[in-house]
C-alpha cells in the first residue's frame, strides 16, 4: 500500500481520528488509528468502543489496497512536524509503515488491522439533514446543564428529538435545564429521539470544525449516527427514559425583566466573588425599576452590584447559584436577555436567544 498525501491533509485527518483514541486501553490496538486503502480511497478509523469515527482524507495518489493500525500518539507527533510539507509518502508492508517526507523518514511498527474491533454500523433507514455547524452550536449551548452525577444516567447525556421540521436538544441536572430548537430538512417526516453522551457531542464539535457542510443524522434503537461528506461519527446511546422536558418549563411567570446580557453576566460574576464553596448564593433584588445583585459570606465579605433593567412591576427578590446564571448567559449570543419570574420559590425562565431557554431553580433562603 503506497499513498501520497499533502502534509496538511494527512496531519489534520489523522489527528482528527486520533482525537477519540483512549489514553489507556486493555488492547494495544485500541490505542491506534486504522488506516485502510480501498477502491482508490483512504479511510481513517478510530474508536473507544463507545464512539466510532471514520474520516476520509484527501489524497494525491493511492496505489494498491491494504490496511494497518498505527499508534495514534506517536504518528500524530511525527505528522505535526511535517504538516507544512508538500508531500508525505506512506508505504505499508506487513506490520510496518514507512513515512517519508522532505528531510527524512520514519519506519513505525504497527498492528494487524485484523485485530481492530469489527464495529458493525447498521445503515440508518431514515436520516434528516442539517448544517453541521448548527448541530455543533446547539450542543455547545446546552451541555453545561448535563448532570455529573453518574447514578442519574439519563441526565448524564443530552436528549435529542427530531419531530417534523424541528430538532430539539435538552440537558438538565435537576437544578437547571437548557433547551434549544432549530430546523432540519426532514423530507421523510420521520420522528426519532435518544440520549447522547457528552463525550460524543464534544468530539462532534471538533469533527464539524474539520468537516464543514451538511450532516445527515439518524437515530436507531441503540446508536446515533452523524454522517458528513468526508466521514461520520457513530455513538452508543445512553439507556434510559428522559423525562418530558416540556413539563419542566414554568408557566404563569408574570414578572418579565429585560436586561443587557453582558451587563448582567458581569454583575453576577462580580457578585459571585463574595461567595464561598459552601455558600454559592447571589440574591437578585428588584425594586424601583432597578436590579441589585447582593452576596455575602461571613469569612469572605459582601458585595452589592447595581445593573440597569427594564422592569416596572412590584418589588421582589430571588436567589440563585451564580454559576448557573453565568453558564446560562455565557451560552447566549443575544444582546438582550428576558427573565421571567413567578414566586421567589418558583423556577425562573431565561430567554437567552432564538428558540433557546434556560430554566433555573432558585435557592430558598
Amino acid at each position: 500500500m503506497n499513498i501520497n498525501f499533502s502534509g496538511n491533509d494527512l496531519y489534520n485527518g489523522f489527528n482528527l481520528a486520533a482525537g477519540i483514541v483512549p489514553s489507556s486501553a486493555i488492547k494495544n490496538v485500541l490505542k491506534g488509528v486504522k488506516v485502510e486503502s480501498r477502491n482508490n480511497r483512504v479511510e481513517f478509523t478510530a474508536t473507544d468502543l463507545e464512539v466510532l469515527v471514520k474520516y476520509r482524507p484527501s489524497v494525491k495518489e493511492c496505489a494498491e489496497e491494504g490496511s494497518i493500525v498505527l499508534p495514534a500518539v506517536r504518528v500524530t507527533n511525527v505528522l505535526r512536524e511535517w504538516a507544512g510539507n508538500e508531500d508525505v509518502l506512506m508505504s505499508v508492508e506487513g506490520s510496518a509503515c514507512l513515512l517519508k517526507s522532505k528531510g527524512g523518514y520514519f519506519k513505525i511498527a504497527g498492528e494487524d488491522a485484523g485485530q481492530f474491533p469489527d464495529v458493525v454500523v447498521p445503515e440508518a433507514k431514515d436520516m434528516v439533514e442539517i448544517d453541521g455547524e448548527v448541530v455543533s452550536d446547539m450542543a455547545r449551548r446546552v451541555m453545561h446543564s448535563v448532570s455529573t452525577v453518574k447514578v442519574r444516567s439519563a441526565f448524564c447525556g443530552v436528549f435529542i428529538r427530531i419531530l417534523g421540521e424541528d430538532i430539539v436538544m435538552v440537558a438538565a441536572d435537576g437544578n437547571r435545564m437548557s433547551c434549544i430548537k432549530r430546523k432540519v430538512h426532514n423530507s421523510s417526516g420521520v420522528s426519532m429521539d435518544g440520549i447522547i453522551a457528552v463525550k460524543c457531542l464534544t468530539y462532534l464539535q471538533r469533527f464539524v470544525a474539520e468537516c464543514r457542510g451538511m450532516l445527515r443524522i439518524g437515530i436507531g434503537e441503540f446508536q446515533i449516527r452523524f454522517a458528513g461528506e468526508k466521514g461520520e461519527v457513530i455513538s452508543q446511546l445512553i439507556d434510559g427514559q428522559y423525562p418530558r422536558y416540556e413539563y419542566l418549563l414554568p408557566v404563569g411567570n408574570d414578572r418579565k425583566v429585560e436586561v443587557n446580557r453582558n451587563e448582567l453576566l458581569s454583575g453576577v460574576r462580580m457578585a459571585s466573588f463574595m461567595t464561598n464553596e459552601g455558600y454559592r448564593v447571589v440574591k437578585l433584588v428588584f425594586k424601583d425599576g432597578k436590579l441589585r445583585l447582593v452576596s455575602r459570606a461571613a469569612d469572605v465579605g459582601e458585595a452589592e452590584i447595581e445593573v440597569a433593567v427594564s422592569y416596572e412591576g412590584s418589588a421582589f427578590e430571588i436567589s440563585f447559584n451564580p454559576d448557573y446564571v453565568v453558564d446560562a448567559l455565557k451560552s447566549s449570543d443575544s444582546e438582550t436577555v428576558t427573565m421571567e419570574f413567578g414566586g421567589n420559590d418558583n423556577a425562573a425562565l431565561f430567554r437567552t436567544g432564538h428558540e433557546q431557554v434556560e430554566v433555573i431553580m432558585p435557592i430558598e433562603r
